[in-house]
Parts: C-alpha cells; structure tokens; sequence
C-alpha cells in the first residue's frame, strides 16, 4: 500500500514540474508571437513609406 501511496506521489510531482514548465513555454511563445508582430508590423509600415509599391523582385526583374 504505501508504495502505491509513493508512486502517486512521484507521479503528482512530475505532473506539477510538466505543468509548470508547459507554462513557462507558453510564456515564452506568447512573447515570441508579440515580438514577431511588432516587427512585422514595423516592416509593413516601412515598406508603406517606401510607397513606390515595387518589391526587390520587381525592380530585378529583366525587361
């Protein structure tokens, strides 16, 4: 009985340290994502001001 007791035990705790490091990640992607927006955003912007509305593969394009 008590081994089954300590099996619970050890596998609670595994359970806490997996949920607090699923947490963590989900931290760390859900900042990515805001970074990754911020830049994209500033990139769309920047490429807005540049207003000719050609990309690099259009201006090396052959004629």
């Amino acid at each position: 009985m008590y081994w089954f007791l300590l099996f619970l035990a050890v596998v609670a705790v595994w359970l806490l340290v997996l949920a607090l490091l699923a947490m963590k990640l989900w931290g760390q992607v859900k900042a990515l994502t805001r970074e990754l927006v911020a830049a994209q955003s500033k990139l769309d912007a920047a490429q807005s001001e540049a207003g000719s509305g050609h990309t690099r593969e259009d201006v090396h394009a052959p004629a």
